[in-house]
Protein backbone atom coordinates (compact mmCIF):
# COMPACT_ATOMS: atom_id res chain seq x y z
CA UNK A 1 0.00 0.00 0.00
CA UNK A 2 3.01 2.28 0.56
CA UNK A 3 3.69 2.65 -3.14
CA UNK A 4 0.07 3.65 -3.79
CA UNK A 5 0.11 6.73 -1.60
CA UNK A 6 3.74 7.90 -1.54
CA UNK A 7 3.17 10.74 -4.00
CA UNK A 8 -0.21 11.56 -2.52
CA UNK A 9 1.29 12.01 0.93
CA UNK A 10 4.07 14.21 -0.44
CA UNK A 11 1.61 16.33 -2.38
CA UNK A 12 -0.61 16.67 0.70
CA UNK A 13 2.32 17.70 2.88
CA UNK A 14 3.36 20.26 0.30
CA UNK A 15 -0.20 21.54 0.06
CA UNK A 16 -0.50 21.84 3.82
CA UNK A 17 2.58 24.07 4.05
CA UNK A 18 2.22 26.16 0.89
CA UNK A 19 1.13 29.17 2.95
CA UNK A 20 4.45 29.30 4.79
CA UNK A 21 6.23 31.55 2.29
CA UNK A 22 6.97 35.24 2.27
CA UNK A 23 8.17 37.99 -0.02
CA UNK A 24 11.26 40.15 -0.09
CA UNK A 25 11.64 43.48 -1.82
CA UNK A 26 14.57 43.98 -4.13
CA UNK A 27 14.96 47.10 -6.23
CA UNK A 28 11.29 48.00 -5.92
CA UNK A 29 10.14 44.60 -7.18
CA UNK A 30 8.67 41.99 -4.89
CA UNK A 31 10.18 38.55 -5.26
CA UNK A 32 8.96 35.43 -3.56
CA UNK A 33 11.36 34.10 -0.95
CA UNK A 34 10.69 30.64 0.39
CA UNK A 35 10.85 30.62 4.15
CA UNK A 36 9.80 27.00 4.31
CA UNK A 37 10.23 24.32 1.69
CA UNK A 38 9.66 20.58 1.47
CA UNK A 39 12.83 19.39 -0.27
CA UNK A 40 12.09 15.68 -0.57
CA UNK A 41 10.10 12.72 0.69
CA UNK A 42 12.76 10.30 1.91
CA UNK A 43 10.79 7.43 3.42
CA UNK A 44 7.23 6.25 4.00
CA UNK A 45 6.46 3.59 6.59
CA UNK A 46 3.43 2.34 8.46
CA UNK A 47 -0.07 1.24 7.64
CA UNK A 48 -3.61 2.55 7.77
CA UNK A 49 -4.28 0.80 11.08
CA UNK A 50 -1.03 1.93 12.79
CA UNK A 51 -0.64 5.30 11.11
CA UNK A 52 1.97 6.51 8.64
CA UNK A 53 5.37 8.02 9.31
CA UNK A 54 6.78 10.22 6.58
CA UNK A 55 10.44 11.16 6.71
CA UNK A 56 10.80 14.49 4.92
CA UNK A 57 13.76 16.73 4.25
CA UNK A 58 12.60 20.28 4.92
CA UNK A 59 14.28 23.67 4.84
CA UNK A 60 13.22 26.18 7.49
CA UNK A 61 14.88 29.48 6.58
CA UNK A 62 13.24 31.48 9.35
CA UNK A 63 14.88 32.91 12.45
CA UNK A 64 12.93 30.68 14.83
CA UNK A 65 12.03 27.08 15.39
CA UNK A 66 8.57 26.33 14.07
CA UNK A 67 6.15 23.70 15.27
CA UNK A 68 3.35 22.30 13.18
CA UNK A 69 0.82 21.86 15.94
CA UNK A 70 -2.17 20.49 14.04
CA UNK A 71 -2.86 19.66 10.42
CA UNK A 72 -5.83 18.13 8.67
CA UNK A 73 -6.47 17.49 4.99
CA UNK A 74 -9.44 16.04 3.16
CA UNK A 75 -8.88 14.29 -0.16
CA UNK A 76 -11.88 14.77 -2.42
CA UNK A 77 -12.90 13.38 -5.77
CA UNK A 78 -15.78 15.00 -7.59
CA UNK A 79 -16.52 17.12 -4.51
CA UNK A 80 -17.03 14.06 -2.27
CA UNK A 81 -14.69 13.37 0.63
CA UNK A 82 -12.70 10.19 0.12
CA UNK A 83 -10.10 10.29 2.89
CA UNK A 84 -8.95 12.43 5.80
CA UNK A 85 -5.32 12.86 6.77
CA UNK A 86 -4.49 14.28 10.17
CA UNK A 87 -1.24 15.01 11.96
CA UNK A 88 -0.74 12.55 14.82
CA UNK A 89 1.54 14.72 17.00
CA UNK A 90 3.57 17.91 16.71
CA UNK A 91 6.42 18.32 14.24
CA UNK A 92 9.42 20.51 15.09
CA UNK A 93 11.15 22.35 12.23
CA UNK A 94 14.58 23.57 13.39
CA UNK A 95 15.43 27.16 12.44
CA UNK A 96 17.83 28.15 9.65
CA UNK A 97 18.45 24.57 8.70
CA UNK A 98 17.71 21.91 6.16
CA UNK A 99 16.90 18.79 8.18
CA UNK A 100 15.01 15.53 8.18
CA UNK A 101 11.80 15.40 10.18
CA UNK A 102 9.36 12.59 10.85
CA UNK A 103 5.73 13.48 10.24
CA UNK A 104 3.24 11.10 11.91
CA UNK A 105 -0.05 10.91 10.01
CA UNK A 106 -3.36 9.14 10.47
CA UNK A 107 -5.50 8.31 7.45
CA UNK A 108 -9.23 7.73 7.79
CA UNK A 109 -11.12 6.49 4.75
CA UNK A 110 -14.55 8.06 4.37
CA UNK A 111 -15.50 5.73 1.53
CA UNK A 112 -13.11 2.75 1.22
CA UNK A 113 -14.24 1.76 -2.29
CA UNK A 114 -13.86 5.29 -3.64
CA UNK A 115 -10.52 5.56 -1.80
CA UNK A 116 -9.20 2.42 -3.52
CA UNK A 117 -10.25 3.90 -6.86
CA UNK A 118 -8.45 7.16 -6.06
CA UNK A 119 -5.30 5.35 -4.82
CA UNK A 120 -5.28 3.23 -7.97
CA UNK A 121 -5.48 6.37 -10.14
CA UNK A 122 -2.71 7.99 -8.10
CA UNK A 123 -0.53 4.91 -8.47
CA UNK A 124 -0.87 5.27 -12.24
CA UNK A 125 0.05 8.96 -12.06
CA UNK A 126 -3.45 10.25 -12.86
CA UNK A 127 -4.17 13.09 -10.40
CA UNK A 128 -6.99 14.71 -12.41
CA UNK A 129 -10.23 15.51 -10.62
CA UNK A 130 -8.73 15.05 -7.15
CA UNK A 131 -8.73 18.05 -4.82
CA UNK A 132 -7.60 18.73 -1.28
CA UNK A 133 -8.98 20.90 1.52
CA UNK A 134 -6.41 21.55 4.23
CA UNK A 135 -5.80 23.49 7.42
CA UNK A 136 -2.49 23.76 9.26
CA UNK A 137 -1.74 25.37 12.62
CA UNK A 138 1.85 26.58 13.08
CA UNK A 139 3.48 28.04 16.20
CA UNK A 140 6.72 30.01 16.43
CA UNK A 141 7.78 31.92 19.54
CA UNK A 142 4.56 33.30 20.99
CA UNK A 143 2.76 33.60 17.66
CA UNK A 144 0.31 31.10 16.31
CA UNK A 145 -0.91 31.10 12.69
CA UNK A 146 -3.56 29.13 10.87
CA UNK A 147 -3.25 28.36 7.14
CA UNK A 148 -6.09 26.88 5.18
CA UNK A 149 -7.25 26.41 1.64
CA UNK A 150 -10.01 24.57 -0.14
CA UNK A 151 -10.29 22.75 -3.46
CA UNK A 152 -6.56 22.73 -4.17
CA UNK A 153 -6.03 20.65 -7.32
CA UNK A 154 -3.75 17.67 -6.70
CA UNK A 155 -3.00 17.60 -10.42
CA UNK A 156 -1.69 21.18 -10.30
CA UNK A 157 0.40 20.44 -7.20
CA UNK A 158 1.85 17.36 -8.88
CA UNK A 159 2.68 19.38 -11.97
CA UNK A 160 4.21 22.15 -9.88
CA UNK A 161 6.42 19.74 -7.95
CA UNK A 162 7.03 17.26 -10.81
CA UNK A 163 5.52 14.28 -9.00
CA UNK A 164 5.24 11.88 -11.92
CA UNK A 165 2.08 12.80 -13.79
CA UNK A 166 0.78 10.41 -16.42
CA UNK A 167 1.78 11.75 -19.80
Amino acid sequence: MKRYIKYTLLALCVAMVLGLTGCTSQGGMRQRKHKFQVVSLDKVSGSISEGWRLTLTVANNTASNMRIVTANAFVKQGGRKVARLSLDGEVLLPRRRCSQVVVPLRITLANPIAALSVFNRLRKGDFSGITIDYEVSVAAFASHRQFESQNVSLEELARQFNLGLKK
